[in-house]
């Protein structure tokens, strides 16, 4: 036990004693059997751990918010003395024990203040590009390439890039998965390797301006359209300018997805981004959670926790859809901003400039599937973002959606997922389940 232990002050009982017992206790006495006065220590030998909160420290050099409100969120409720000072200054806590540390590792820095931390538990979040020992919860990134690729491909691109900025591991997994998912689907694959272009030349060496107009030029020399996905919401922000430089439209002529959905990077862009969210919130409790096993003893895991995707959150830089028939566009394009009000086969087909029958058989012929089938999924893929995201009744879910009536959502929700909306909602905020419906 630690030399802090029995210096702690034991939790004081709630019960009072009695004038005589009080008196007994103030000259270091205590009423013993039969009203014999016994000798009691001045301060307590020892407390057991169970008594006292846990001091875990948290440790970053990068520093993702929703990560930590994860892990705030576990420790608020099992009672933690948490320590996120690291994240204002960069300095390193000044605490000498702990019971626990909790935080990302990319650096020879933070790897090495680490290091003289014997015997406590560690768990890193998100990635580990160093490659340490320590039990790790991080992104399944191999599932962001495919979610990233899936989203892109349902625009109807013939053309597909990635752009990165550094050959990092979790780079590397989204790419291999994202051209495998493209070129599995017969399309074409073009690569935005920024380190390629500069061998031998240290990155962060490059000015951004340098990079931009790089950027801008290889832009200029692909196919369009063209559907790109940035590793990080940094790349996707680079593109969006490197478009404005060589006088390429967003989303009609480069449709740009980003990948992490933080609200900083997107909140400054001129565009609303659409991104991919890997759920950094659920990585943060549940390494926090393995945390708490480890200081109680538990064994550290085999292998790294994989935390899947959340999904895509759509916004304005993929709102497009690439056909040979302009009047399905336009109806799709439609669907997919109007889908909250009510929608009628009748009306998407006049805005095609074509009669029902012909309107059907083309929509399916151009997206794969139903204008009916576009609709539902489109509105269900709202009521998942409301359900997981939002404290939101039912009843105003289905307004929002479009649905109309809590009755029918829950009917159309239950026939598709098996499960009720409430039932979801539940096992997704848990960690239980798939958070893309």
């Amino acid at each position: 036990m630690k030399s802090t232990d029995l210096t702690m002050p034991a939790r004081a009982s709630a019960k009072r004693t009695s004038r005589k017992e009080g008196a007994l206790q103030a000259h270091g006495k205590a009423p013993g059997i039969n009203g014999r006065a016994a000798i009691i220590p001045s301060a307590p030998s020892f407390v057991l751990r169970s008594a006292v909160k846990k001091r875990v420290l948290f440790v970053t050099d990068f520093y993702i918010e929703e990560l930590l409100a994860g892990v705030v969120e576990h420790a608020r409720q099992a009672g933690w003395e948490l320590i996120t000072n690291m994240r204002f200054h960069g300095r390193f806590p000044s605490e000498k024990i702990a019971d626990g540390i909790i935080g990302t590792v990319t650096t020879d820095r933070v790897r090495d203040w680490l290091q003289r931390w014997k015997n406590v538990p560690i768990v890193q979040m998100y990635s580990a590009p160093l490659g340490l020992p320590y039990p790790l919860v991080e992104s399944d990134f191999a599932a962001v390439g495919r979610a990233g690729a899936e989203h892109l491909l349902e625009l109807g691109h013939v053309h597909f890039a990635l752009y990165w900025l550094e050959h990092f591991c979790e780079s590397e997994l989204i790419l291999k998965a994202f051209e495998r998912a493209v070129l599995g689907a017969g399309r074409t694959m073009h690569h935005l390797d920024f380190p390629a272009a500069y061998p031998g030349r240290p990155l962060d060496t490059i000015p951004r301006e340098e990079r931009l107009e790089w950027l801008a030029r290889k832009l200029a020399a692909l196919p369009k359209p063209v559907a790109i996905m940035g590793d990080d919401d940094r790349r996707a922000l680079e593109l969006l300018a490197a478009c404005q430089r060589a006088g390429l439209r967003v989303p009609e002529d480069v449709a740009i997805l980003g990948c992490e959905n933080r609200q900083i990077e997107l909140g400054v862009s001129p565009m609303p981004i659409s991104s991919l969210d890997l759920d950094h919130r659920r990585i943060g409790r549940e390494a926090a959670a393995l945390l708490e096993n480890l200081m109680a003893g538990g064994a550290p895991p085999a292998s790294p926790r994989v935390v899947p995707p959340i999904g895509v959150v759509a916004r304005r830089s993929t709102a497009t859809f690439i056909s040979d028939c302009p009047g399905i566009t336009a109806a799709l394009l439609h669907v997919r901003e109007h889908f909250h009000r009510p929608l009628r086969l009748s009306g998407l087909a006049r805005l095609a400039g074509m009669s029902e029958r012909v309107f059907e058989s083309e929509f399916k012929r151009c997206v794969g599937h139903s204008a009916r089938t576009e609709i539902q999924r489109t509105r269900m893929a709202c009521v998942s973002r409301l359900l997981r995201d939002t404290d939101l009744k039912l009843d105003a879910i289905a307004v929002e959606s479009g649905f109309g009536s809590a009755k029918r959502l829950c009917g159309v929700f239950s026939q598709t997922h098996g499960v009720t909306p409430t039932s979801w909602r539940q096992r997704v905020r848990t960690g239980g389940g798939p958070a893309a419906a």
